[in-house]
């Protein structure tokens, strides 16, 4: 009789289906018969992605599959650490992976911690996206900086304040509030009207 093989993790399909046992330390997921994990769906490429145990951390890859590989809803563009908490996309198809960790202490945590910020810079950016704010274009831009110091400094008299130090012109220009957007385009309207009435 055979000895038993080490089970070294568990692939379970999200929504129900049959826990699939990872008995080697690599493991190829596709829909080819000669796969280590078989896939057998359309969109799921011949040999799709690669699940490998580095010291003690399952880690996968994607395999230059059509329809990708992802770790909690993010597209793999390398090797990248599964905790048992993280859920794995093979194309449209979502697994988690039930292990426990053995790797150096500091790994574990500090993958933690990065998957979390991903995951919250991830809810935050879909949230904006969704309310229909482009979070990258809307940024308020800084006041530029004066390369050079001012050639003179501005007091300010004893009844404007208390202080003698001012602030100089170029930093106070900076500072001022800048035109809404409404303000601009009731500018331009203006301006497009006094040039229709120079050519009348």
């Amino acid at each position: 009789m055979p000895p038993e093989r080490e089970i070294l993790g568990i692939l379970l399909p999200v929504g129900g289906g049959d826990p699939i046992p990872l008995l080697k330390t690599e493991l190829i997921l596709g829909r080819r018969p000669i796969c280590d994990i078989r896939l057998d769906f359309n969109n799921v490429s011949g040999k799709h992605c690669a699940l490998q145990l580095i010291s003690g951390i399952w880690h996968i890859r994607d395999l230059g599959s059509t329809n990708g590989t992802s770790v909690n809803g993010s597209r793999l563009t390398g090797l990248h650490a599964i905790m048992p908490d993280d859920e794995v996309g093979v194309a449209t198809h979502l697994f988690t992976i039930s292990y426990v960790p053995t790797g150096p202490e500091a790994v574990v945590s500090t993958h933690k911690v990065l998957d979390n910020n991903m995951q919250e810079e991830r809810r935050r950016h879909s949230l904006m996206e969704l309310a229909g704010l482009d979070t990258d274009g809307d940024k308020p831009s800084r006041a530029a900086r004066p390369k050079t110091a001012p050639s003179t400094i501005e007091r300010l008299s004893a009844q404007e304040g208390e202080f003698d130090d001012t602030v100089p012109k170029d930093y106070q220009e900076a500072a001022k509030p800048r035109p809404t957007q409404e303000e601009v385009d009731e500018e331009f309207l203006r301006m497009i009207e006094e040039e229709v009435k120079k050519v009348n």
